[in-house]
């Protein structure tokens, strides 16, 4: 399976049911529950339309929706353009933002344009970016402004070089990234290795592209929390942040969740808004058990002792539950230090948004936080059990060489 979905969809505009499918896509497209806003509105849409410069800081789409419904009225040809990530790949890649997608899809608009026989002036776009669970995705509607009764179908050859176009330009980046994890994008090791010198010259060949790809993975860190929230959730969360923005304003020093603790009655309200983001979600709660769970087993392999054990795990229990604390935290504390530097003036649905993007942020901590937990106990079993195994086989020759020989065969 490709780690890069390109769907290109073309509708004969001469049928009747092409008008209804394009009629309140608009919509659909700038309030998804899962569509990202933008920073000053209630919507996520954003594009390229003469008639609206400036899409993204409309409050107000309805005109958007009506030019739109209108060219469909009158036959324009509109295209829809779908490109869709793993989640696990649009995370590491940082495509869970609007735009990172913004820069890739408007980066081969003259591309796009010459091979849909569209003039680059005349095109023209509005789409959104909607981060849905397993498969964060652009979508978009694309068309020319000269309203001609153009054919509107594309062949798929075209098509096809569209989709490898796109597919390079993201495993472009995610190879260079690779390279400097490796530490081994050198230009002399470039040079003399001519595998490496196929991967800088990749074209437009997909199943290439796949077979470099397939390097090992954790295939369980492929589902990063997401979920919609209520009006009322994200309100009562604006509301608390800023009424922690205005106790911060009578401290001093640094903003962080450490050198705060000498404000008790801050660091209490703080973990008040970390207890009341977790309560969002059954799914985060869930991580923090295997969070602490993780830590638990850790000390379970430093004693013998059962009640020493059972103590351990307690004492981890908590010191677990203080770390999660302090990491939602500080991530709250980030978020307070952009409001503290506001000059803008207090804009609720700014605030928001920010709110949103905030859960999301505390969300992807603590899953991945857990993932990486999980797999320091893993290495650290590993290498108890491996120690168990040596001291075995020290045990075994001890007792060996205190038997005679003829009992050594009984003991394997």
């Amino acid at each position: 399976m490709s780690n890069v979905i390109f769907l290109f969809e073309t509708f004969n505009p001469n049928k009747r049911t092409t008008f209804f499918k394009h009629k309140n896509y608009t919509n659909y497209l700038a309030y998804s529950e899962y569509a990202i806003r933008n920073q000053n509105t209630a919507h996520g849409l954003f594009g390229k339309i003469n008639e609206f410069p400036n899409i993204q800081e409309m409050n107000d789409i309805e005109q958007v929706s009506k030019h739109i419904t209108e060219l469909a009225r009158n036959k324009v040809p509109i295209y829809r353009i779908t490109l869709s990530l793993e989640e696990y790949d649009a995370i590491r890649l940082g495509y869970d933002k609007q735009e990172k997608w913004k820069v890739l899809f408007e980066g081969k608009l003259v591309s796009l344009a010459e091979k849909m026989n569209i003039k680059y002036e005349d095109l023209q776009y509005a789409g959104a970016v909607h981060l849905e669970s397993g498969h964060p995705h652009l979508q978009v509607m694309i068309w020319s402004k000269q309203q001609y009764k153009m054919n509107y179908y594309i062949d798929y050859g075209r098509i096809n070089k569209m989709r490898d176009e796109f597919t390079n330009a993201i495993f472009r980046e995610d190879l260079i990234q690779l390279y400097n994890e490796r530490d081994i994008a050198k230009k002399e090791l470039i040079e003399k290795n001519s595998f490496l010198q196929k991967l800088k010259n990749i074209n437009s060949d997909p199943k290439f592209l796949k077979d470099i790809m397939q390097y090992k993975r954790d295939f369980t860190n492929k589902r990063i929390m997401k979920k919609t929230f209520k009006d009322k959730e994200l309100q009562k969360l604006v509301d608390e942040l800023l009424a922690l923005k205005q106790q911060l304003k009578t401290t001093k020093g640094s903003i962080k969740y450490q050198y705060l603790k000498k404000y008790p009655d801050i660091i209490k309200q703080i973990d008040s808004i970390s207890r009341t983001i977790i309560d969002m979600s059954l799914e985060t709660k869930m991580e923090i058990e295997k969070y602490i769970l993780a830590k638990q087993q850790i000390v379970s392999f430093k004693y013998q002792d059962q009640e020493k054990i059972v103590k351990a795990q307690e004492i981890e229990k908590q010191k677990a539950e203080e770390e999660i604390l302090k990491l939602i935290g500080n991530q709250i504390l980030n978020f307070e230090r952009v409001l503290l530097n506001e000059q803008e003036e207090y804009s609720n649905i700014r605030y928001v948004n920010y709110s949103r993007d905030l859960i999301w942020r505390v969300f992807d901590c603590i899953y991945f936080s857990t993932r990486q937990e999980e797999k320091y106990a893993k290495r650290y079993e590993f290498n108890y059990k491996k120690q168990l195994s040596k001291q075995a086989k020290k045990d075994l020759a001890i007792k060996k060489a205190n038997s005679s020989s003829f009992n050594w065969e009984d003991d394997r």
